[in-house]
């Protein structure tokens, strides 16, 4: 079972920058991955931040699926405020099947995060760059 959930970036985190861009590879495999339409996928590295109950602030490397014909991020300049638009993450339960029984019993959560695009937060906000 899984659940997508939308995320608003501006509530959510302080600041989103982004690090990197590589092509998202098959497992074990130096092939690059498609959508089931063929569209490229892309692995978008960001650091974000947010602040724990008390205030400090808590940094994490998130990385982003972007499905793509062209490079998400071209021409960004590592640690550029970023938008990722239409932002989610996604959660599925991890299960393990007793082989005696064939009872399933959830062992954990897989969490990833996808989005539409990523582009530079002046051009989003309408500021000049």
């Amino acid at each position: 079972m899984f659940t997508n959930f939308k995320i608003d970036q501006a509530a959510t985190f302080q600041g989103v920058a982004f690090l990197s861009v590589d092509p998202k590879t098959a497992f074990k495999s130096d092939r690059q991955e498609t959508t089931k339409d063929g569209t490229p996928k892309w692995e978008v590295q960001c650091v974000a931040m947010t602040r724990d109950l008390f205030g400090r602030p808590q940094n994490a490397v998130l990385k982003v699926g972007v499905a793509s014909h062209k490079r998400p991020a071209d021409g960004l300049a590592p640690y550029s405020p970023v938008q990722l638009v239409g932002f989610e993450i996604g959660v599925m339960e991890k299960t393990k099947r007793n082989p005696d029984t064939g009872e399933e019993r959830v062992i954990g959560v897989q969490v990833w995060y996808r989005a539409e695009d990523i582009r530079p937060l002046a051009a989003a906000s309408g500021k000049a760059a």
